[in-house]
C-alpha cells in the first residue's frame, strides 16, 4: 500500500482534495467521457525493433485515485523529441494540470524529462505504454498505469474543406448533435441537429482568461455564450482525441463537445492565443 501511495504521489500533479465550482445550468450532454482499454504486458530480454519502440502521437489512460473516479493522464509525443502532458480528475470541475518536457529512448525505455531530470520511465509494447518507474520508484503493478494509443483529430477531408472555406475553428457535440463554426471575428455559426437553419451571429466581444476564451453573443433578445478550453477532449464515440473542449451556454442549457483549430496562421482570431504549441524551454 505504501508503494502504491508513492506511485500516486509521483503521478498526481495536483491535489485530489481540490473541488471545483458547480454549474447551475442543466447539463444536456457531456461529450468528454473517456474509455480506456487494457493490454497484456509482454516484457522480454529481446529488444523490440527501434521503430516499434518510438512513441508517436497521443496516448491516454486512467489511473487509480483515492478521492475521485480516476486520474485521466494524456501524453502527446512530437517528432522533435518534446512532449506535452495533461492530467485531470474525472467527474470533478478541476482545471487540468499541464506539463511539457523532452523525451528520449534509453535501452528500450522511454524517459520523460523536465529540466534535464528523468521523472517517468515507460515501456512501449505495441500501442501501449507501461509505467515502469516514477521519480525513481519502481512500479510493481504496471497494469494499473497504462497509456494506450489514441488518434488526434487534427485533420480530415471534411475539415480540410472547411479550412479552404476560411473557417478557423470548428466544434461539435452529441446528445443532441450540434456544431459550431468560427470564421475569424466575422461570424459564429451554431446549429442543433433538429434546427432547419443555423444561428449565425457576429461576436459582440470575447474574454480571454488564463484557461479559456469566452465569446459573449446575442441574437434578437437571446444572450448566449461559447467557452473554449485548451484541454484534451473526447467525443465518447471512438478513440479520437481533440485539443479543445467546448461548452455552449444557450437558453439555460449547456451543450458540451470538442473542437479543432483549423487555422494555422498566428493570431488570426483571439482564440489562437490558446492554440497549443509543443516547443518547450528545456532549461
Amino acid at each position: 500500500m505504501k508503494l502504491i501511495f508513492l506511485f500516486l504521489v509521483g503521478i498526481i500533479l495536483y491535489s485530489c482534495n481540490q473541488d471545483g465550482s458547480q454549474e447551475k445550468d442543466k447539463y444536456v450532454a457531456d461529450s468528454t467521457k473517456v474509455t480506456n482499454s487494457t493490454t497484456t504486458l509482454k516484457d522480454t530480454s529481446n529488444s523490440e525493433q527501434l521503430a516499434d519502440s518510438l512513441p508517436t502521437g497521443a496516448y491516454q489512460g486512467i489511473f487509480p485515485c483515492t478521492s475521485c473516479k480516476g486520474l485521466q493522464q494524456t501524453v502527446i509525443f512530437y517528432s522533435d523529441k518534446t512532449y506535452q502532458e495533461e492530467q485531470i480528475m474525472l467527474e470533478k470541475n478541476n482545471s487540468p494540470k499541464k506539463g511539457a518536457g523532452v523525451w528520449d529512448l534509453n535501452n528500450d525505455k522511454i524517459e520523460l524529462k523536465r529540466n534535464n531530470k528523468v521523472g517517468i520511465v515507460l515501456l512501449k509494447r505495441n500501442d501501449s505504454l507501461f509505467f515502469t518507474s516514477i521519480n525513481g520508484v519502481t512500479v510493481k503493478d504496471p497494469f494499473k498505469y497504462i497509456l494506450t494509443k489514441k488518434n488526434l483529430a487534427d485533420s480530415n477531408a471534411e475539415w480540410n474543406k472547411k479550412r479552404a472555406e476560411g473557417i478557423d475553428f470548428i466544434a461539435m457535440g452529441t446528445k443532441p448533435f450540434w456544431n459550431i463554426e468560427i470564421k475569424n471575428q466575422r461570424f459564429i455559426l451554431f446549429k442543433l441537429a433538429e434546427w432547419k437553419k443555423p444561428l449565425i451571429v457576429a461576436p459582440e466581444n470575447s474574454i480571454i482568461n488564463n484557461d479559456s476564451t469566452i465569446y459573449r453573443l446575442k441574437k434578437d433578445t437571446t444572450r448566449w455564450s461559447i467557452t473554449i478550453f485548451p484541454q484534451i477532449c473526447s467525443d465518447g464515440m471512438n478513440d479520437t482525441l481533440y485539443r479543445y473542449k467546448v461548452n455552449v451556454h444557450y437558453k439555460g442549457f449547456i451543450y458540451k463537445g470538442c473542437g479543432v483549430m483549423l487555422s494555422k496562421k498566428k493570431r488570426v482570431i483571439k482564440l489562437s492565443k490558446l492554440h497549443s504549441v509543443h516547443k518547450v524551454n528545456q532549461h
